[in-house]
């Protein structure tokens, strides 16, 4: 199973040797197979400080200009990574062969500090949550690290109209070639960059009932994890389907299912001129304005309740807050939206009993279009 980088922690590559005096380093950035690596993407040339005979390159910025984080298929999730150096002495001969690594993978992903450096995080389910609350009717989707070749299996009384699949893309929708949900679904991996993060999809949830669960069994061990499926019927709010790239460096979805609300903040500038006419009598028109108004636009603020959830998703709402990329889908548009609430008391059951959220995002462009 190939190494995991992820980009948003740092990634460091230390060379060192007892002749070390400076290190060309090349760093290699690909899409496809992992033998398909092209041309070096950067090339960098270090010089040991003092005597201390290594160097030390960090590489996490290099490699997410490769990263294309967005919603849509020119997006990039996952990208091939090598790298290559030498090492020359004092007097600049070469010493030893030039050293290449083997192929990894890098994500948007990131470690917390107590994760320690340099962390692979997950390689099965690419979330942190195990209970999913899913919106009556709307499809169920979770991510995969395909490199693990899970088998994925629902235990449900569904009826015949469930389906689902495993697709590379979070936006992919049903096709009638899906299979029927309580067949289990076996990961596969073609090696290509684009399918190491997969997405499961399953659809026409109405079938399903509070409890069903979905079983994840590593095809790398045999280690397993359960997913238990929680309906949340909301006859009275229409409920908000909030999408966000996560700690792993997949795109995840949460359900904001009470109350919610948007706001238009508007912003302009103005000037105080003068109108008056003096072509014949001077006067001025009582209907013109001396205050004007120019570049008036603004930017809405949607406020959203997530509704009554288990204490594990104070860890996905963290993550939400500190995602770089985050949608909302209204059932009409998916539109690009920022959260902006940048303080957050996390809720127990012990402190707080029942535990609901409110958070607060801004739609990350202009009311009104002006786009050059």
């Amino acid at each position: 199973m190939s190494t995991k980088i992820n980009v948003r922690s740092p990634y460091y590559v230390k060379v060192s040797n007892a002749s070390l005096h400076s290190v060309t380093f090349n760093l290699y950035v690909w899409d496809g197979l992992s033998g398909d690596t092209t041309s070096i993407k950067y090339t960098f040339n270090k010089t040991e400080v003092g005597s201390n005979n290594y160097v030390v390159f960090e590489l996490s910025e290099f490699i997410k200009d490769y990263l294309v984080t967005s919603y849509g298929n020119y997006s990039t999730n996952a990208v091939w990574i090598k790298y290559s150096y030498q090492i020359y002495d004092s007097s600049g001969s070469t010493v030893g062969s030039l050293v290449t690594s083997t192929p990894a993978l890098a994500v948007d992903g990131y470690g917390y500090f107590e994760d320690g450096v340099q962390p692979e995080l997950s390689k099965q389910l690419l979330q942190s949550n195990t209970i999913i609350y899913y919106n009556e009717g709307q499809d169920i989707v979770f991510p995969i690290w395909a490199e693990d070749l899970s088998t994925i299996s629902l235990t449900s009384d569904a009826g015949a109209d469930v389906n689902w699949e495993a697709v590379e893309d979070f936006w992919n929708t049903y096709d009638v070639s899906w299979g029927y949900a309580l067949t289990p679904i076996v990961i596969t991996d073609n090696g290509n960059s684009n399918q190491k993060i997969q997405y499961v999809r399953l659809t026409s949830s109405e079938e399903l009932q509070d409890g069903d669960t979905i079983t994840i069994t590593s095809g790398v061990g045999g280690a397993t994890t359960v997913i238990t499926l929680e309906e949340i019927c909301e006859p009275k709010y229409s409920p908000l389907n909030i999408i966000f790239y996560n700690k792993f460096g997949a795109l995840q979805n949460v359900w904001f299912f009470k109350k919610n609300t948007t706001t238009l903040n508007v912003r302009s500038e103005n000037y105080k001129r003068s109108i008056m006419d003096f072509t014949s009598s001077p006067t001025y028109s009582e209907q013109a304005h001396q205050v004007k108004t120019f570049n008036a636009n603004g930017r809405e603020v949607l406020q959203a309740n997530t509704g009554f959830i288990d204490e594990q998703y104070n860890e996905v709402i963290r993550q939400l807050l500190l995602s770089e990329e985050a949608w909302v889908d209204n059932g009409t548009d998916v539109l690009p939206i920022r959260p902006i609430t940048n303080s957050l008391t996390f809720k127990t059951s012990v402190n707080d009993k029942l535990i609901n959220y409110t958070l607060d995002f801004e739609y990350a462009f202009d009311k009104i279009n002006n786009i050059r």
